[in-house]
């Protein structure tokens, strides 16, 4: 549960959503007190961020379909594969730490994460019509190295042409 709880986290602030919006905690049903605790903390704390995406400066459409985007992620095999292998690692060397997950979900899924996220946030857009390369990296947050490989393996599939700086689906 620790690799996917940090997962979750990544994901979110890719997202653009803080990571504080979720939390696992364990409370066994003989600890209702505690239970009770956890929860009125976490209320209080989102409380105090205010409705989602407003701390985070997100307008209700960008926040819509970034989310959307996530989503489409999270259901993709290789995402799954890279978890599964990765939890196997864990296993056999043992290292639960907080600090040895943050580390290997860093290196092993936040660039799966990044790539499928932004792979999906341009197929939403350009799904609107044509679009320009700039407009894409603004919306998306993406660098320019981050869009390059997905956009040029996107016209090599077919399901998209470039016309200067625009992209235009197909």
């Amino acid at each position: 549960m620790l690799i996917i709880e940090e997962v979750t986290r990544r994901l979110l602030e890719l997202v653009g959503l803080r990571p504080e919006r979720f939390r696992v905690d364990w409370a066994s049903a003989a600890e209702a007190p505690l239970f009770v605790q956890i929860v009125t903390n976490f209320t209080e704390g989102i409380k105090k961020l205010g409705p989602l995406g407003e701390a985070e400066g997100l307008d209700q459409g960008t926040l819509k379909w970034r989310l959307k985007a996530a989503s489409e992620v999270a259901k993709k095999s290789r995402l799954r594969a890279a978890l599964g292998s990765l939890a196997r690692e864990f296993k056999k060397a043992g290292d639960y730490s907080p600090e040895n997950i943050s580390k290997r979900v860093e290196e092993k899924i936040v660039p799966i994460l990044k790539k499928e996220l932004f792979e999906e946030e341009i197929k939403e857009l350009l799904s609107k019509g044509p679009i320009s390369i700039d407009a894409i990296l603004k919306k998306t947050g993406a660098t320019t190295d981050d869009i390059v490989p997905i956009l040029e393996a996107m016209q090599k599939k077919g399901k998209v042409e470039r016309k200067g700086e625009t992209l235009e689906p197909k």
